[in-house]
């Protein structure tokens, strides 16, 4: 019996971090793509081909991010941008404290 993924409804976008809510009324937490690698780019073995995102400043994706959400849950923002129904749910986080780095 193959497991159904709740699909995200409703998302905003703020800051590099995204606040997706469910269809089974959960409303869970995950870092852009982004950020992510805004973050990797300030590691040394993970952050070759990344070192130019250091002059960009990260909060510029807050602003015309367009969400959108396609029929079958995928999430696309910056028209380019994808997210699958399966990494929405799979990599976001139930408290926003667990993707912010503030701990």
């Amino acid at each position: 019996m193959a497991r159904t993924l709740p699909k995200a409804v409703k998302v905003w976008v703020a800051a590099n971090l995204l606040a997706i809510e469910f269809d089974n009324g959960q409303t869970r937490y995950m870092r852009s793509h982004f950020i992510d690698q805004y973050i990797s780019a300030w590691s040394l073995p993970k952050g070759k081909k990344r070192r130019r995102l250091l002059i960009v400043d990260p909060t510029w994706a807050w602003f015309g991010a367009n969400p959108v959400i396609a029929a079958d849950g995928s999430l696309t923002i910056f028209e380019t941008d994808r997210y699958t129904p399966e990494e929405l749910w799979g990599n976001s986080k139930s408290q926003i404290y667990e993707v912010s780095g503030v701990h």
